[in-house]
């Protein structure tokens, strides 16, 4: 059993390598090859790299973009008072003169 086991195990290796010896045979035969083939394993990863900086750049103006609009939704609620600063229907401002106030709120026939 173990020398079935060995033999499979050094063809399988046998069989894994042989890949390689022809790789470095067709190199030998055409050494021109060498420069194409770098160039295309090169560019591949070069595009992830520019593709992966941008994506990272993208997501840190994202980020500083919804700082900017926090802050600013902050600045304009301590501005204005706030939503919730007990004057509910009006414009915030100065109020108006009681005499006006009555005649909008007199029912008019």
């Amino acid at each position: 059993m173990f020398k079935d086991t060995k033999a499979l195990v050094n063809k399988i290796a046998d069989t894994a390598a042989e890949p390689v010896h022809t790789f470095n045979s067709m190199l030998q035969e055409d050494p021109e090859l060498l420069i194409p083939l770098a160039v295309i394993h090169v560019v591949p990863i070069a595009l992830m790299i520019v593709g992966t900086t941008q994506i990272i750049l993208g997501r840190q103006k994202l980020k500083a973009e919804k700082e900017r609009t926090k802050q600013a939704k902050l600045r304009a609620m301590i501005a204005g008072h706030g939503p919730h600063c007990g004057r509910h229907g009006r414009l915030h401002g100065p109020k108006p003169p009681m005499k006006l106030m009555a005649e909008e709120e007199s029912p008019t026939e």
